[in-house]
């Protein structure tokens, strides 16, 4: 059971976490649109000139595809956000 914040959406939780690079990062997930929408940040991060990454998943196409989109905030204003958006089709 999720506990649910005043917008009635599912609070969130942060952890400190190790990523793949062994880095160490602040991690904060959420559901938002009453549960249809997972939100996540890894916080902090120095490697690849310093950034936040934001993902964001949902279902679309009555739950037939999974869309996974994700985001990276680098820190320092002159770099460039990049963006990728990934959809995986359910075959059965």
């Amino acid at each position: 059971d999720y506990e649910l914040g005043p917008d009635n959406d599912h609070k969130h939780g942060r952890v400190s976490l190790i990523t793949a690079d062994s880095e160490k990062v602040e991690a904060e997930a959420w559901w938002e649109n009453n549960g249809k929408v997972h939100i996540s940040w890894l916080r902090g991060g120095k490697k690849y000139g310093g950034g936040d990454f934001e993902s964001r998943r949902y279902l679309e196409n009555e739950g037939k595809i999974l869309v996974c989109e994700s985001k990276f905030h680098p820190h320092d204003e002159g770099r460039e956000k990049a963006a990728i958006c990934w959809k995986f089709e359910r075959t059965r």
